[in-house]
């Protein structure tokens, strides 16, 4: 049977990660001159969100999963007896993990073992999204070929949406990054009239999908952008998966989510709820909310 490996920028609940033996590739995280492997760890998770570690006014970034650390995650792969195996990586084009793990699998693959490296042209909630329909793909029998190719495609088909709390907070993270597209003006005028951004992301890029004055108001069209793809029929797969960059618990208060739960299990739409990666929380902000299904 193929074996999935993600990297720690999916967001699936870690108890689903643990019962299908999930293995993550930590992306780097660095705070000042302290550095750490993020291995979608609750503990790890909570204690930065809850502790409020990540905010503007700290030097916190993110690095991707090292050839050295992906090479010893498939070596512990291969000693458990496993022979074709699928790495599913952040979108290439926002870090260089894909280049990374297409590199060790080059260098591990040979005649009886076959690692596919798939890019997963998404990013957090979207990477989720696309492991679960990998495992389908997986519990149906395919090879690492046949899910790679399949897979592919299906990441093209996925469309993930963020509501953005504090823009000041992604454009001081995107200066960073050297990264302009947040001007300091529209930053200003985003908090002056309480304006808040939808983003969408494809496998095309980013992109702003809509504005929306109060952040609770901003919550609510994020679900309801969900909601008329499900009332319309328009899933290509029967899940949504939602994050949050804080307490999973705080999703239940976040205005709209409920409605939009009890929505999609009367559709039998089946709703993933996560906590955000550490990728995503730093990138995108704290309190950050984000959701990604596959439309038709």
């Amino acid at each position: 049977m193929v074996q999935l490996v993600v990297d720690s920028g999916c967001d699936l609940p870690d108890e689903f990660l643990r019962k299908y033996a999930i293995p993550v590739l930590p992306h780097s995280v660095s705070m000042g001159n302290d550095a750490f492997a993020d291995q979608r760890n609750p503990a790890q998770m909570a204690h930065f969100y809850t502790l409020s570690l990540i905010d503007r006014s700290r030097q916190v970034a993110t690095g991707p999963a090292s050839e050295q650390d992906i090479e010893q995650i498939l070596k512990r792969q291969l000693q458990l007896g496993q022979k074709d195996i699928v790495i599913q990586t952040i979108n290439a084009a926002n870090s260089p993990t894909f280049a990374n793990a297409v590199n060790v699998a080059r260098k591990l693959s040979n005649g009886d073992v076959q690692i596919h490296p798939i890019d997963s042209h998404t990013l957090f909630s979207g990477q989720g999204l696309l492991a679960l329909f990998t495992l389908s793909l997986i519990q149906r029998g395919m090879t690492g070929a046949q899910i790679k190719a399949r897979t592919e495609e299906f990441g093209r088909k996925i469309t993930g949406y963020a509501a953005i709390r504090d823009v000041y907070y992604l454009r001081e993270r995107g200066r960073q990054k050297n990264e302009k597209s947040v001007s300091w003006l529209k930053a200003f005028m985003a908090r002056s009239l309480n304006l808040h951004p939808i983003i969408k992301m494809t496998h095309e890029g980013s992109s702003v999908a809509d504005t929306v004055k109060e952040y609770d108001n901003c919550n609510r069209q994020l679900f309801d952008i969900a909601a008329e793809k499900i009332r319309a029929g328009e899933l290509l797969m029967p899940a949504v998966v939602v994050s949050i960059a804080g307490p999973l618990k705080d999703l239940e208060k976040v205005p709209g989510f409920r409605a939009f739960e009890q929505l999609a299990q009367e559709h039998k739409v089946k709703v993933y709820r996560s906590v955000m990666s550490l990728s995503g929380g730093i990138n995108l902000g704290p309190g950050t909310v984000a959701l990604a299904f596959a439309g038709k």
